[in-house]
């Protein structure tokens, strides 16, 4: 595992309110969220990223507005074709 370091000065820790825990967690969760919004990671991917379970990020993402199945109409009507072709 390759291992990053970000310097942050405590001014900012201060001025954010934040303990270095708590940016860390911030920092990753945005970045996962953008990365899973992008494509780029996914659910369990980006869960693991931030280091909660795959229903915490789902619930992240919720209340982030970002959708966790993005289906367009047509896929949906296939998925469903294929669904009721089975039955």
């Amino acid at each position: 595992m390759t291992q990053v370091t970000i310097p942050v000065s405590n001014s900012i820790l201060t001025s954010l309110n934040m303990g270095a825990e708590e940016v860390v967690f911030s920092m990753r969760k945005e970045f996962a969220l953008k990365s899973f919004k992008d494509g780029k990671l996914t659910v369990a991917q980006a869960a693991n990223f931030c280091e909660v379970t795959v229903y915490d990020f789902i619930s992240i993402a919720s209340q982030a507005g970002i959708p966790i199945i993005d289906y367009s109409i047509e896929e949906v009507d296939g998925e469903l074709a294929l669904l009721n072709a089975n039955n």
